[in-house]
């Protein structure tokens, strides 16, 4: 009965340490004012035979840089590879997700989970490209992490 007793004790201050951490890892990223974001690993969808075709995308490294982050005005500005744009923010219980609608229309997303990157205090994140060429529709998605910029 001690035996049961001690383990259903140990369960449950060990769900409240994790959600202390879990709790100190969103804070952190709510209160982050600048994020750099390395994404290390794509995936490219080809639709031009009209089927999907997917290929990886491995000569690229994308680096994207969001400062000024002001959650409450829900308002960002990205720095990126090919210059710099305001972006919407949207902070949810579990991410923070950044919105860009680029000069000729695309839609880029990116959000930044609070979820460290094993062994690091970098957060894991996702970026989507939703572009269309010439009428065709060219997504791709990355992969990789975002670290408090400071």
């Amino acid at each position: 009965m001690r035996l049961a007793l001690l383990f259903v004790s140990l369960f449950f201050l060990s769900q409240t340490v994790l959600a202390d951490d879990l709790e100190a890892i969103y804070k952190r990223l709510v209160l982050a004012r600048s994020l750099k974001c390395t994404f290390r690993v794509g995936l490219q969808a080809d639709w031009r035979s009209g089927r999907l075709k997917t290929s990886p995308i491995s000569s690229e490294e994308l680096v994207l840089h969001f400062d000024v982050i002001d959650v409450k005005k829900g308002t960002a500005r990205l720095i990126g590879n090919i210059g710099a744009s305001n972006v919407g923010v949207m902070l949810t219980p579990s991410h923070l997700s950044f919105m860009e609608k680029t000069d000729i229309s695309n839609l880029n997303f990116t959000t930044v989970f609070a979820y460290y990157e094993k062994g690091t205090q970098n957060f894991v994140s996702v970026t989507s490209r939703h572009v269309t060429m010439l009428d065709m529709p060219l997504p791709s998605q990355h992969h990789g992490s975002c670290q408090v910029w400071e």
